[in-house]
C-alpha cells in the first residue's frame, strides 16, 4: 500500500485508498476485478498494467464546449494567485493519485500552471511547480 499524499487541505474528504474488496463488495469504491497482488500468467496484476493519472483530464478540463461555459467547478482553481492555484491542484491532484494507488501520471507543461504572453514568468511558473511536484513523489 502507497502512502496518501495530501496537502494543506483535503480535496477528496471521506474516501479512503481505493482496495481490492471482490465481487461480494458492495463498497462502489473498491476495487471487484482488480487485484494488484494476484497472479496472471506468471506476473503479478500491477506488473501487467502500469495504470496513470492524465493530469488535464482529470484535474483542468472544465467541461466546456462550443455551446457552453465550464460545467465543472473544482475547489482547486478557487486561489486568484496562480502559483498558489496550481499547487492546490496539485495537491489534489496526488491526492486522488495515492488515494487511487496509480503508479504513473501523464502531463503537459502547460497543465500544471497556467501560461501568460512571458516567456521567462511561465519558466518561473512551471519550475516553481516542478519544486513542488518533487515534494510530492520523494
Amino acid at each position: 500500500m502507497t502512502k496518501v499524499v495530501t496537502g494543506a487541505k483535503e480535496f477528496f474528504k471521506g474516501i479512503d485508498q481505493i482496495q481490492f474488496e471482490g465481487l461480494e463488495s458492495n463498497n462502489p469504491l473498491a476495487f471487484r476485478w482488480y487485484d494488484g497482488n494476484k497472479i496472471v500468467a506468471g506476473k503479478t496484476m500491477n506488473e501487467h498494467f502500469k495504470f496513470a493519472c492524465a493530469y488535464w483530464h482529470s484535474f483542468n478540463g472544465n467541461g466546456a464546449d462550443p455551446f457552453g461555459g465550464a460545467t465543472h467547478i473544482f475547489p482547486w482553481d478557487e486561489k486568484n494567485d496562480v502559483i498558489e492555484r496550481a499547487k492546490a491542484k496539485m495537491d489534489a491532484a496526488f491526492e486522488f493519485i495515492t488515494k487511487m494507488q496509480l503508479p504513473y501520471y501523464c502531463f503537459h507543461d502547460v497543465d500544471v500552471v497556467d501560461y501568460c504572453d512571458n516567456v521567462a514568468e511561465n519558466e518561473r511558473r512551471l519550475q516553481s511547480l516542478v519544486e513542488y511536484a518533487k515534494t510530492k513523489t520523494s
